[in-house]
This record gives structure tokens, sequence and C-alpha cells, in this order.
């Protein structure tokens, strides 16, 4: 992003001679989440009448983002704007835990294993109030507001294992997957850089941070799974000008 950077730099300069002439922006993108993030879960269920524990890490990793949005000028460099994003990602977690014997009191036996790959997806609704400096060709737009995040998950509910005589060991052989959602409200800011090729077509960038922090409901948890959605966004792609 280097790039889009130098470009932004080197527009800045004109924009005392030249202001933002265009009605609208389209942009449609495609890019990089370069951050990973992790989350947590801890479940319990009965087992030979003691307490089984479950305990889930996961990690969401770095992964490609696709969106497209419009910005409109309202008055001389100011517009508003929203745009969709989406990003999806799988990684397997890593599962350990304790589960009673089935014979001898306070004598748990610890499981360890990993899940086949579980899905995170992540759409994000960018609300937008910008300001855009411009030169006849390029466009510098200085963007933030709210940002309305659906986030999916795959958690981990529940766990299969094996066990023979005598008793002493557990096996994981297996997890029983849910699929859970979460809706919230957080906030964005950014800077989007449209070049002109022509009139009406060109290309562009852009660098954007989101963030908001949700709660996804799981049976037999203490406090529910705590999860942080959004982060560093940086791609480029084609851009509309009218």
């Amino acid at each position: 992003m280097r790039a889009l950077l130098a470009v932004a730099i080197l527009a800045l300069p004109g924009a005392a001679q030249a202001q933002w002439q265009d009605h609208a922006r389209v942009s449609i993108n495609f890019g990089v989440r370069p951050s990973a993030t992790a989350l947590a879960a801890a479940t319990t269920k009965t087992v030979y009448v003691e307490t089984a524990t479950i305990n889930a890490a996961y990690t969401v990793p770095a992964g490609q983002f696709f969106d497209g949005g419009v910005l409109i000028r309202v008055v001389k460099g100011f517009g508003v704007g929203a745009t969709v994003s989406s990003f999806a990602k799988s990684e397997a977690a890593t599962v350990t835990g304790t589960i009673p014997h089935p014979f001898f009191f306070n004598t748990p036996r610890a499981i360890s294993g990993t899940t086949a790959a579980l899905e995170r997806s992540e759409v994000g609704i960018h609300i937008q109030a910008a300001y855009v400096v411009a030169t006849p060709r390029v466009s510098v737009a200085i963007a933030g507001g709210p940002t309305f995040f659906h986030v999916s998950q795959d958690l981990v509910g529940d766990v299969a294992y094996t066990e023979t005589y005598p008793y002493d060991t557990a096996t994981f052989t297996s997890a029983t997957v849910t699929t859970v959602s979460a809706t919230r409200m957080g906030f964005n800011a950014g800077v989007d850089v449209g070049v002109k090729l022509s009139k009406n077509v060109g290309v562009g960038g852009l660098i954007r941070f989101s963030r908001a922090s949700v709660v996804f409901p799981l049976a037999n948890t203490a406090s529910d799974v705590s999860a942080d959605v959004g982060g560093v966004q940086a791609g480029g792609g084609v851009r509309f000008f009218f």
C-alpha cells in the first residue's frame, strides 16, 4: 500500500486549485485483511455424575475480502456513502478438556485434539461521511462512520471420545459443531484513492480499519463467547465516476 499513500500525498498539493467535481464514485475492491484474531470458549456437561470440561481455542486467520460501495457528493468536498464488505475464512480449532472417570471420583482424564476446519464469516455495512480532496485526475477520500456487522462463527458445543477398560484414559475422536451468529454496531475509518483513466473509469486503492466486539450465544457456557470482528483491510480495484 506504499503506492496508495504516495498517490494520496502527491494529490494533496493540487487540491487547493481543484475541487471534487464528480457527483458520485462507485468502488469495487478486492484485498486482504492481514491480521489474525483469536477467541476461546469453555463449556461443561455432566458425565458420570461429575462435570466434564471442554475448552476450545479458535484462530481467525488473515484472508481476502471483497467489497463494493458508493460515495455521493453533497456539497463542495463533502460527501456521504455506504460500502458492503464481505470476509470469510476457515481454520481448525484446538480442543482440550477433562472427562470424569466412570468408577473413581475426582479422577479426571485429559483429552485433546483438533477439529475439522471451522468457518468465520463477516459482513460489514460501512456508513461513511467523507471529505474529498481532488485534482482533475486523482481524488482522495478520507472517510469514517458507523459499521453494522453480521457475523457467523462455527463453535465447538460438545465432543465425542472413546474409552476402553480399564477406562484410565479417554481419547478425543471428533467435535460437535454449532453455527452461531451475532449482529453489532462498531465503527470504521479509512482512506480511498481514485485515479481516473478516462472521464468515467479508473482504478484505486483503500486502507480501512473497522472494529466491533460481539458476543456469540453458546449453550453450557458461563458467559457465552466474546470476539472481536473487523480489522485492517487493504486492497484496490476499479472506480466508476459519474
